[in-house]
């Protein structure tokens, strides 16, 4: 069965980028009459801001975006993280690492994706320590993704990405390593997210492959922009206050480039959502890492 997910953080209201993600993967899941669950990415304490979380659920509610079980919470799951963590560190293809953002900045070379990591730590033999980072060693061999969307990328985590924290100084799990433990904690088959996240996605396929984890399939939408920069959850709020439902579902079938019959103005909103599931087509997606809306 097809299971998949929307996964905010609770840092802000949804913006119309959010909103844009949520309605593509409800669609891609209820056009096989699949799962779509809610997961809040609330692991990271210092982006929660109070009555976010009620807020999502609210805006979610009032799109007819209805998410089949109980949602579920990161900051629920840190036994289980901790758990593959050990999986990982048993390995032993981890290591602790203590290099400073600005040590990397005048030693490490940048890349398409953060400064690349050549293991400047590998070998110095760092005890445990609630102070250091740990880091996943990669190896040279190209990991290949093929999106449903952006098409295939592959790439050599060694020379492009080096190796990567799963677990910061601070002791909270990176998102590269939870996200891939929630996965396999919801079953998720299919993710449909933002095409910001899809230069990552070989890290985390990396990660499933050594916890032997089932690798879903991905597809990244080209995420929303207001005059060539993405969209904040501050600016782009006016966005949706001021447009009903109807109009915002609308709004975003036509940036999806989805089939909009000439009677959608017509419909209401549980008319609109049955005819976006019944014509729902990926295919339609353009193959962009953005389209501006300004």
């Amino acid at each position: 069965m097809y299971v998949g997910r929307f996964a905010p953080t609770p840092s802000g209201d949804l913006h119309f980028g959010s909103i844009v993600t949520a309605i593509a993967s409800y669609l891609d899941a209820k056009k096989v009459k699949g799962q779509w669950l809610l997961k809040i990415d609330d692991i990271d304490k210092q982006r929660v801001k109070n009555n976010s979380v009620l807020s999502i659920l609210e805006t979610l509610e009032s799109l007819n975006l209805f998410w089949d079980s109980t949602e579920s919470y990161q900051s629920h799951r840190l036994d289980e993280y901790e758990f593959y963590f050990e999986k990982l560190s048993a390995l032993n293809q981890t290591y602790r690492c203590n290099c400073s953002r600005k040590y990397l900045s005048n030693h490490a070379k940048l890349g398409e994706d953060g400064y690349i990591y050549p293991g400047f730590c590998k070998h110095k033999g760092l005890k445990n320590n609630y102070f250091y980072a740990t880091r996943m060693e990669v190896n040279a061999i190209p990991i290949v993704v093929k999106d449903q969307i952006q098409g295939k990328l592959s790439q050599n985590l060694s020379r492009e990405i080096g190796d990567f924290v799963i677990k910061r100084n601070n002791g909270q799990f990176s998102y590269q390593f939870s996200v891939c433990v929630d996965n396999k904690l919801d079953k998720i088959t299919n993710i449909v997210r933002g095409a910001d996240l899809f230069s990552s996605t070989p890290r985390q396929v990396y990660l499933q492959n050594l916890l032997d984890f089932d690798v879903p399939k991905f597809s990244h939408i080209p995420i929303a922009t207001l005059d060539k920069k993405k969209i904040s959850k501050s600016d782009d709020y006016k966005i949706i206050i001021k447009n009903n439902q109807r109009d915002i579902w609308i709004k975003v079938l036509a940036y999806l480039n989805q089939p909009i019959s000439k009677s959608i103005s017509q419909m209401n909103l549980e008319e609109i959502v049955d005819y976006a599931i019944k014509n729902w087509a990926m295919e339609k997606i353009s193959p962009l890492y953005s389209i501006d809306i300004s």
